[in-house]
C-alpha cells in the first residue's frame, strides 16, 4: 500500500509539473490571412511599453524549469466596428532573457547564448519571430476571445489557437493570453528532444515550450 501511495504521489508531481506550463495550443498548418480593406477600419500602430512574451521550458518531466521574457518589437492592428480584424506582431529574439537563476549567476548568460545559437532559435539568421492574426472568436468565462493566428519561428509557419482577454477601446488594444504551450518540434526546434541518440536522460528537453503574450497597442 505504501508503495502504491508513493507511486500516486510521484505521478501527481509529474502531472503538476507538466501542467503548470500552460494548456496546449491547438496547432495546424498555416492559415490564409484575409486582409480587411473596409474604409471603416481603425488602425493602431503605436506599440506601448510592457509588450512582451513570457517563455517557459524545462527538461523531461518538468524538472530544471527555465523561464524568461522576449520583447515585442513592433505591431499593428485593425479594428472594424469594435472587433479586431487584423493584427501582426514582431518578436525580437535578440531581446530574449533568462530569469530562472539568481542574480549574478553565470548560468543565465550561458543559457541565453545557447538559446540564441543554432541549436535553438538561430537568432543570427532568424532574429524575428512573427505572429499574424487569422481569426478571433468570442468566448465566455475567464477569457473573452479565442485567438487564432500564424506563428513563424525560424522560417516555419504554423497556425495556433489559444484563449486571451482582448480589450479594445477608442485609444488602445490590450491583449493578455492564457498561458499556453506549443510543441517545439513543429518549428524545427528539436535539440535534445526525447529519443535523441547518445544524449543522457538528464540532458533531454521537454517538447513543450510555454508562452504568455502581453500586447499593448495605441493609435
Amino acid at each position: 500500500m505504501k508503495k502504491f501511495i508513493v507511486v500516486l504521489s510521484l505521478l501527481g508531481l509529474f502531472l503538476t509539473s507538466c501542467g503548470d506550463m500552460g494548456k496546449e495550443a491547438e496547432t495546424k498548418e498555416a492559415q490564409k490571412v484575409e486582409e480587411n480593406t473596409s474604409t471603416s477600419t481603425v488602425l493602431y500602430t503605436n506599440l506601448l511599453p510592457d509588450s512582451y512574451v513570457e517563455w517557459r521550458a524545462s527538461h523531461l518531466g518538468g524538472v530544471s524549469k527555465r523561464y524568461g521574457k522576449v520583447q515585442i518589437s513592433g505591431a499593428k492592428a485593425k479594428v472594424d466596428q469594435g472587433k479586431l480584424v487584423n493584427a501582426k506582431a514582431a518578436i525580437n529574439l535578440n531581446t530574449l532573457t533568462v530569469e530562472s537563476f539568481e542574480e549574478g549567476s553565470e548560468q543565465a548568460p550561458k543559457l541565453t547564448a545557447h538559446l540564441k545559437s543554432e541549436d535553438f532559435f538561430d537568432v543570427a539568421n532568424y532574429p524575428t519571430a512573427l505572429f499574424e492574426l487569422t481569426a478571433m472568436d468570442p468566448m465566455s468565462g475567464e477569457y473573452n476571445a479565442k485567438v487564432t493566428g500564424n506563428l513563424t519561428i525560424k522560417g516555419v509557419t504554423k497556425s495556433i489557437s489559444f484563449p486571451a482577454n482582448v480589450l479594445i477601446t477608442d485609444n488602445s488594444i490590450v491583449v493578455d493570453s492564457e498561458p499556453f504551450t506549443v510543441d517545439r518540434n513543429n518549428w524545427g526546434l528539436s535539440y535534445h528532444r526525447k529519443g535523441t541518440p547518445g544524449v543522457p536522460v538528464d540532458y533531454l528537453i521537454s517538447d513543450d515550450i510555454g508562452f504568455t503574450i502581453h500586447l499593448k497597442l495605441g493609435k
